[in-house]
């Protein structure tokens, strides 16, 4: 069941999406690189919180460039882009292949070219369109081999207008690495003269200016997330995910909660049961150890996260829970860095990973 974003159904978890604050990270981003342009990457239905009503902000925002994984969702952009901004750019990280040439054309959009077998295929249109070039500097991800650089550089008929990298350590600013890939970057983007030179996403834009070429492309930072392995308070929470409570029971010391019974009662122990579970996004990860805020404290989670319902143990609380009070989950007093930590995962999957059941409120 999927409910639409300005559902008030709260039968359910939501997450409430501040888009005011994706406003503002937005400036402090520009602020960061002051000599580059700012550009959005917003792939993945917009890191999950939904690509029209983010893409609307961003445009408001002067913002135009974006970027995102398939053509797919370049097509979706381009649609909700037309009312606003129809001259926008929209990059494809994963470039193009022989049958996705069509909705290359049909909805303007540019590829970054991984390879020198997708600058062939684009080199070989006949109306000379630009495109950018990704050069692996040392991610090993997706990119150009420097081996095949100068022959890319040599097709006829390409027309590179960007050419780009990505950092690896990017979460680490003190790490070699980065000023590996940078310097080599460097170097490399000398032999395309005309075209702009872009390296940074979210970690890179908040660095030093060595950092950011003409073009930044964040992705997380936008959303609220911290690019770096320690919160980030240059940037404000965007997204709240919530859940309300559907049961409360208590049980005995002994006594075990959930799935292969990985909570035993220690001692007389209160429970919540709140509407949220891994279908939800809510990563099994975080069994045992994840946390939530009800009626003003925290309440770890008891048992093994299933699929549409958590435990609390609310045991510790001196207020009274009741059905239909709300638990939160990250975004308030429990930053998306700090509950990333304990599911042993990152920001990116906690908004990425938000299912199609979560209603998306936007404030």
């Amino acid at each position: 069941m999927s409910r639409h974003p300005s559902s008030n159904n709260t039968s359910g978890p939501w997450v409430d999406i501040n888009l005011g604050a994706i406003a503002a990270n937005c400036a402090t981003l520009r602020a960061a690189a002051p000599g580059a342009e700012m550009a959005a990457v917003v792939k993945c239905n917009a890191y999950g919180l939904g690509l029209a009503a983010v893409a609307k902000t961003l445009v408001e925002q002067n913002c135009k460039t974006f970027f995102v994984a398939y053509p797919e969702e370049g097509a979706d952009l381009r649609k909700v882009l037309n009312s606003r901004n129809a001259n926008a750019a929209i990059y494809v990280f994963n470039g193009p292949l022989p049958q996705t040439m069509a909705l290359f054309q049909s909805a303007n959009l540019t590829p970054v070219l991984n390879s020198l077998e997708q600058a062939t295929i684009w080199a070989a249109q006949p109306d000379g369109a630009s495109a950018a070039l990704h050069i692996d500097t040392g991610m090993n991800r997706l990119g150009a081999p420097l081996s095949e650089v100068d022959a890319i550089a040599a097709l006829s008929g390409l027309n590179i207008d960007l050419v780009m990298s990505h950092l690896a350590c990017a979460s680490d600013p003190a790490h070699a690495k980065n000023d590996e890939q940078r310097n080599l970057f460097a170097r490399i983007a000398k032999d395309f003269p005309r075209a702009r030179a872009s390296l940074s996403a979210s970690g890179g834009a908040l660095m030093d200016a060595r950092f950011h070429f003409d073009l930044i492309r964040p992705g997380v930072a936008l959303y609220g997330g911290s690019p770096f392995d320690v919160d980030e308070p240059r940037l404000k929470p965007v997204a709240v995910l919530r859940a309300p409570v559907v049961q409360l029971r208590d049980i005995a010391p002994g006594e075990t909660v959930g799935y292969n019974a990985s909570f035993k009662a220690a001692a007389p122990t209160r429970l919540a049961t709140v509407a949220l579970g891994y279908g939800d996004g809510m990563p099994i990860s975080g069994s045992g150890s994840a946390q939530a805020v009800i009626a003003g404290a925290r309440a770890r989670v008891a048992g093994r996260i299933s699929m549409d319902l958590i435990s609390l143990d609310i045991s510790n609380h001196k207020s009274p829970i009741k059905t239909g009070d709300i638990a939160i989950f990250f975004g308030e007093e429990i930053s998306l860095f700090a509950a990333a930590k304990s599911c042993n995962t990152s920001a990116y999957e906690l908004l990425t990973g938000l299912g199609d059941r979560v209603d998306r409120r936007y404030l």
